[in-house]
C-alpha cells in the first residue's frame, strides 16, 4: 500500500513538473514573439519618423482624429476576427497578423520618434519595461481571479479612449493641467490591471490547450499581440505623464 502511493505520489509531482516546464516554455515563446514585435514597431517607427521629417505633410494624416477614430475601431473588430477564426487559421496566418498589427503600430508612434528626444523615449521605454515586466510577473503568480476587477479596468480605459478622440475632434474639450493628468493616472492604473490580467489568461489558456501544441503555438503569437498592444498603452500614457521636458 505505501509503496502504492508513494508511486502516485511521484506520478503527480512528475507530471506537475512537466506542467510547469511547459507552461514555462509557452509563456517564454510568447514574450520572444511579443519581442520580435515590439522591434518591428520600433523599427517602423523610427523609418516613419524619417519620413515625416522628409515629408512634414505626412503628419497632418497622421493626426487626422478621423484616422485616430479608424484605428480605435479597427482593433477590437480586427482582434476578434482573428480570435474567432484562430482555430483554422495556420501560425502563418496569426504570426502574419501579430507582424502586421505591429507594423501598424509602428505607423501610429512615428511622431513620437520625431518630436520627442531620444533620451527621453529611452528613459520612458525602460519605465514600460519595468512595469509592463512587473505586473506580467503579478499576474503569472497570484491566485487571485483578476477577472472580477478588470472589467472596471475596462471601462476606465474606455472612457480615456473616448475622452481622447473627442478631444481630438473638439480641442476645446481637451484636458489639461491637474484634470489631465488625473485622467492619465485613472488610465495607468487601467492598463496596469489588464495588463496582469492578460498574463492570467495566457495561463488559463495554456491549461485549455495544452494536449493541442499547434492550437498552443497559435495562442502564443495570438497573446503576444495582445500584450503588445498593453505595451504600447503604457508605454503611450507613460509619455503623456513623464515625457515632457
Amino acid at each position: 500500500m505505501e509503496r502504492f502511493m508513494n508511486e502516485n505520489l511521484n506520478r503527480t509531482i512528475g507530471a506537475s513538473q512537466e506542467t510547469d516546464l511547459g507552461l514555462r516554455n509557452f509563456m517564454l515563446g510568447t514574450y520572444r514573439y511579443m519581442a520580435a514585435a515590439m522591434a518591428v514597431t520600433a523599427g517602423v517607427a523610427y523609418f516613419g519618423g524619417q519620413a515625416i521629417q522628409a515629408n512634414p505633410q505626412l503628419m497632418g494624416l497622421l493626426r487626422s482624429p478621423f484616422l485616430l477614430l479608424g484605428f480605435v475601431i479597427a482593433i477590437p473588430v480586427l482582434f476578434g476576427a482573428v480570435g474567432r477564426k484562430l482555430p483554422t487559421m495556420s501560425l502563418g496566418g496569426v504570426l502574419t497578423f501579430l507582424f502586421g498589427f505591429a507594423a501598424f503600430m509602428g505607423v501610429f508612434m512615428s511622431a513620437v520618434s520625431v518630436f520627442v528626444p531620444g533620451m527621453v523615449i529611452a528613459k520612458i521605454f525602460f519605465m514600460t519595461v519595468a512595469m509592463f515586466g512587473a505586473l506580467s510577473l503579478f499576474g503569472y503568480s497570484t491566485n487571485r481571479n483578476l477577472s472580477t476587477f478588470v472589467k472596471y479596468a475596462f471601462a476606465a480605459f474606455l472612457g480615456y479612449v473616448v475622452i481622447s478622440v473627442l478631444g481630438m475632434f473638439f480641442p476645446a474639450l481637451r484636458p489639461t493641467g491637474p484634470l489631465d493628468i488625473i485622467i492619465n493616472v485613472i488610465a495607468l492604473g487601467a492598463i496596469a490591471m489588464i495588463t496582469a490580467w492578460e498574463t492570467q489568461m495566457l495561463k488559463r489558456v495554456y491549461y485549455g490547450s495544452a494536449g493541442n501544441p499547434a492550437m498552443m503555438k497559435k495562442m502564443s503569437a495570438y497573446g503576444a499581440a495582445s500584450l503588445l498592444l498593453a505595451f504600447v498603452n503604457m508605454f503611450q500614457i507613460l509619455m503623456s505623464l513623464f515625457g515632457r521636458e
